[in-house]
């Protein structure tokens, strides 16, 4: 009889033990952005440059460093380029593409949300 208890309150001890851990180890998502480039036809742009930064966005007064979130890819084949970061953000986007001797340019801006994907498209002339 003692011995059917023991084995009960062990057993309800490890259940609580791993549902403790289960949930508490339950990894975040990734704050991700999303830029699609197209151009003034609206077909997308591939080899474009596309750059997520802060510059101007904000205040350089204050007690606290600025995070360095400057970030740069290249298109791919549709259009796009992925930025992952750690904390939500509001940044700027810049994009260049060059073509021979003419250079495209757009801007935008992206707010990323975090643990969410958020794409925002650019639009370049």
């Amino acid at each position: 009889m003692l011995n059917r208890i023991f084995n009960t309150i062990i057993l309800i001890f490890g259940f609580t033990v791993f549902s403790i851990i289960n949930t508490s180890c339950e990894k975040t998502k990734k704050t991700i952005g999303i830029v699609i480039v197209k151009d003034s036809n609206g077909n997308t742009v591939q080899d474009a440059i596309v750059v997520l930064h802060h510059d101007g966005l904000i205040s350089t007064q204050g007690s606290f460093p600025e995070p360095n979130l400057r970030q740069e890819a290249p298109t791919d084949g549709n259009g796009r380029a992925e930025f992952t970061y750690d904390l939500e953000a509001i940044l700027r986007i810049d994009v260049t593409k060059i073509e021979g001797n003419n250079t495209y340019t757009g801007s935008n801006i992206i707010r990323l949300l975090k643990e969410k994907t958020v794409t925002q498209v650019v639009e370049i002339n």
